[in-house]
């Protein structure tokens, strides 16, 4: 009698490996979609508008008249949250501050927010600002390494408004830009009064 032979077998994976491998992949391709239909959608979802005549943007308690000729950034902007409007190389961003009980504490709130985005640093020597409307408040320059502009706070019923308006180094604003900037910021008004 012979000894026995030992003949490997064929390397085959086990029911269970292949029943896991088919379940890793039935979670990876869900998470695939999980995360690929919202960007879509959003991507979808992005882009400008232009600016219809009349138009009025309520945002918290002030509501403010955007120019025309200007395109409401549909990818940024939210309804009663902030409105992000852009012109060429120049973006002109309103956003409710809530409860503030002063137009130098409301500058600070709004530059602590613009400063957490990393697109550039409020300066330190704000100046008054007055709307037509009658509204106070403050205005500081805004710089950074590819925009300059200004960030205005303005301050009704102790509630706050802040607009930042930037525009790249390489594409400074225009004079009706800037006629523009200043007949929204006076068309400011709060709303009830």
């Amino acid at each position: 009698m012979s000894p026995p032979v030992f003949v490997p077998r064929a390397a085959t994976t086990p029911p269970s490996a292949r029943h896991g491998l088919r379940a890793t992949l039935v979670v990876a391709v869900v998470m695939m979609l999980l995360i690929l239909i919202p960007y879509l959608l959003n991507r979808s979802l992005v882009g400008a508008a232009p600016v219809r005549v009349g138009e009025i943007v309520t945002l918290g308690s002030f509501r403010y008249a955007p120019a025309v000729g200007w395109q409401i950034d549909r990818g940024q902007s939210q309804p009663d949250r902030v409105s992000v409007l852009v012109k060429g190389a120049t973006t002109y961003r309103v956003i409710p501050l809530g409860r503030q009980s002063s137009a130098l504490g409301a500058l600070k709130s709004a530059a602590r927010r613009y400063e957490a985005t990393g697109r550039g640093r409020v300066g330190d020597d704000p100046a008054p600002v007055a709307t037509a409307r009658g509204l106070a408040g403050l205005v500081a320059p805004i710089g950074g390494h590819t925009v300059d502009g200004t960030l205005t706070v303005l301050v009704s019923g102790g509630q706050g408004l802040g607009i930042t308006l930037t525009a790249r180094h390489t594409a400074p604003p225009t004079g009706a830009i800037a006629d523009d900037v200043a007949a929204m910021i006076d068309s400011v008004e709060v709303i009830g009064s």
